[in-house]
């Protein structure tokens, strides 16, 4: 992360998203990342991207201007950066490209800002840091105490499944 202006541990993203492009049919259609999680459509955010092995477009519309678009040629190595409320204004898609037949990885670094009530991180995660605890302080968490009506109800078992495999198919 020092090469994107992060030299220092504590502030690296605390999430990473890898998507496989295997060839030039493999796209992604017009949308932003503005999931609940990361905060990107209600506050400045950045997202950091790393494109590995395939050349493909990386394009860019507006929301208010239906025919503002840009275009971003992406090679192996290249780093890409979206800032600010660029979530909030602008669209991108990685398109099908049918002359493409290597494959891309792309690396997509962020941080998370607001955990769902039910995620497991969440009591893990101290926000003021922005970073994750050591793992020695995440390995063994001491369980949560059950509730009386969990003490009280009788223990189940879960009956067995049976698991189609593609031998017996």
């Amino acid at each position: 992360m020092p090469l994107c202006g992060l030299p220092e541990e504590k502030d690296w993203p605390d999430s990473c998203n890898l998507n496989l492009y295997e060839d030039g049919d493999h796209s992604v259609g017009w949308h932003a990342d503005d999931e609940f999680l990361f905060q990107g459509k209600f506050t400045d955010c950045l997202i950091i991207s790393l494109s590995l092995g395939g050349t493909r477009w990386f394009e860019l519309k507006s929301n208010g201007e239906p025919f503002e678009m840009h275009r971003v040629l992406l090679r192996s190595g290249d780093l890409c950066t979206m800032e600010g409320l660029m979530q909030k204004h602008y669209q991108h898609r990685v398109p099908k490209e049918r002359n493409s037949c290597e494959a891309r990885v792309n690396l997509t670094w962020r941080w998370i800002a607001s955990h769902e009530p039910r995620c497991g991180m969440q009591p893990t995660v101290d926000m003021r840091k922005r970073h994750a605890p050591a793992s020695q302080e995440l390995g063994y968490r001491a369980k949560r105490p059950k509730t009386e009506a969990q003490q009280a109800a009788p223990r189940r078992k879960r009956p067995a499944r049976a698991v189609e495999t593609d031998r017996e198919k």
